[in-house]
């Protein structure tokens, strides 16, 4: 009876995708750092420093739909735990050691599944590591992600960009594995009959050398550009 999980791993069909851009920093000064943008299809750019692996997941989605009160994934803390994980496996092989991050985006279907609320739909992903991206107080409270510095935010419906995947910089061959849990709690009522979510993961990577992190970002919080006065940059 467990129907609700239809997973589409959008693999990189060639090389991914990897850019050289200049970034202009808040002294004035230029500072050129290489970069990779993880997305599906068959683009490819080369700059011959930094790339994400061919071949690993490059923006990875699942969509969840058709989940009743009490329908959950294995490794959820709640509910029946009869459903998909969503895993998979990420693969950093630049000649730059590299700091890596992960955008968050959660699209409705017609039927919001995902409202932010602890009666709607709830993720839990984490790494292997354990480093917990989201995580979910439900039926107390709903999804939150750590914002820079360590503050507690809700997980929008849209984009949550530039999570840190580690405060040590990936080196060659540097490997992550991820686990997306979801739950519907057993209090949601019938304005989520028939919703469905998708919730797509994008992983991005910028040279390390010369681009020191702000003292205050931490493995699985946000970790943003120009953040009191820091000349980190993404790209």
């Amino acid at each position: 009876m467990q129907k609700y999980l239809s997973r589409r791993l959008a693999l990189a069909a060639a090389a991914i995708a990897t850019i050289g851009s200049a970034a202009t920093l808040v002294t004035g000064l230029t500072l050129g750092l290489f970069s990779a943008s993880a997305t599906s299809g068959g683009n490819a750019f080369t700059a011959g420093t930094v790339t994400l692996a061919a071949g690993s997941p490059a923006s990875v989605t699942c969509t969840i739909s058709n989940m009743v009160p009490g329908d959950s994934s294995a490794g959820a803390p709640i509910g029946a735990k009869a459903g998909t994980t969503c895993t998979y496996n990420v693969k950093y092989t630049g000649t730059a050691t590299a700091w890596l991050g992960v955008d968050i985006a959660v699209t409705n279907g017609g039927t919001p599944l995902y409202d932010g609320t602890a009666t709607g739909l709830q993720f839990y992903l984490n790494d292997a590591t354990p480093t917990s991206y989201l995580t979910s107080t439900a039926p107390a409270g709903g999804t939150t992600y750590l914002q820079q510095g360590g503050t507690s935010a809700s997980l929008p419906a849209g984009t949550t960009a530039d999570l840190l995947v580690s405060t040590t910089p990936a080196a060659a061959n540097t490997a992550a594995s991820f686990s997306l849990d979801y739950a519907l709690p057993a209090g949601s009522g019938n304005a989520y009959q028939g919703g469905s979510v998708t919730i797509t993961l994008t992983f991005h990577a910028v040279q390390s050398a010369s681009n020191a992190l702000p003292a205050d970002c931490a493995a699985g919080q946000q970790c943003t550009t120009n953040h009191h006065g820091s000349t980190f940059q993404w790209s």
